[in-house]
């Protein structure tokens, strides 16, 4: 990878962006295109309303934190990391233009080896069965993985994996060691392992990291971005019951008439 030229090619993304997207904005992030899935008019009112804290929310940010816990190192001290040849763990912001728009995010974490991303892996904590794979999380960790590859990475050999965990089910020591232990099943090949470990408690879901397939996704959301059309509502009754803005949205299942 040649650093200089990724550094200078990011800035002139950063720099050539029109702010002509849907809320004056120059990219859509990842998270937000993910969450178009779920519902856009969640999408929407975030930006209208602003962000409503819930407990949930609190408590899921609180339980990610733990389990990956971050701290910021230089430029340079990422390259040395990301270049050794044994497996390390860092993450850097991505971009890139996925359809017609401009896309930015930041993955949860990387396992990198010799400068190439081998693994790309989120966490999604939940309170409930983590056997199940929702769209929205299938689509953020494939763009994610795209964008790598379009800012130059060599993406050969990397694997995408959205774990799904029951943080309150882990040990204080389980969520210490978390992105250690995962990596490491990872690496390995030993998933079963690690989910027979944790039954009950964490389902991993390894997807095919697929270019096209986050083209495709983006393609499919992004008229609400370049303002095509309106933001569609979702038609789900549990879904309006578990958004923190059911009392306010105008497309609201869940208020009297």
């Amino acid at each position: 990878m040649d650093w200089d030229d990724l550094q200078k090619r990011e800035k002139e993304f950063m720099k050539g962006g029109k702010h002509n997207l849907r809320h004056n904005i120059s990219s859509a992030g990842v998270s937000d295109i993910a969450g178009q899935f779920f519902c856009e008019y969640k999408v929407e009112n975030a930006y209208t309303l602003g962000e409503v804290p819930t407990e949930a929310t609190s408590e899921g940010t609180s339980f990610h934190d733990e389990l990956i816990p971050q701290k910021p190192i230089s430029r340079e001290g990422f390259i040395k990391l990301v270049k050794q040849k044994k497996p390390t763990f860092a993450v850097l912001r991505v971009w890139g233009k996925l359809g017609d728009i401009q896309v930015i995010g930041m993955p949860d974490h990387i396992v990198w080896n010799e400068e190439r991303p081998r693994w790309l892996v989120e966490l999604k904590t939940t309170k409930g069965d983590p056997t199940t794979l929702w769209p929205d999380q299938r689509a953020q960790v494939v763009i994610y993985g795209a964008l790598l590859e379009k800012m130059g990475f060599d993406c050969s050999d990397l694997q995408l994996a959205v774990v799904r965990v029951k943080a309150k089910d882990l040990s204080d020591e389980e969520k210490m060691l978390w992105v250690m232990l995962v990596s490491k099943h990872l690496a390995e090949g030993r998933i079963e392992e690690l989910e027979a470990a944790h039954k009950g408690k964490m389902k991993v879901y390894v997807l095919k990291h697929d270019v096209a397939e986050a083209e495709t996704a983006v393609r499919a959301m992004q008229g609400y971005w370049l303002k095509e059309r309106e933001p569609y509502s979702s038609t789900s009754l549990n879904k309006c019951l578990a958004c923190a803005y059911r009392d306010q949205c105008p497309k609201s299942l869940t208020r009297s008439a």
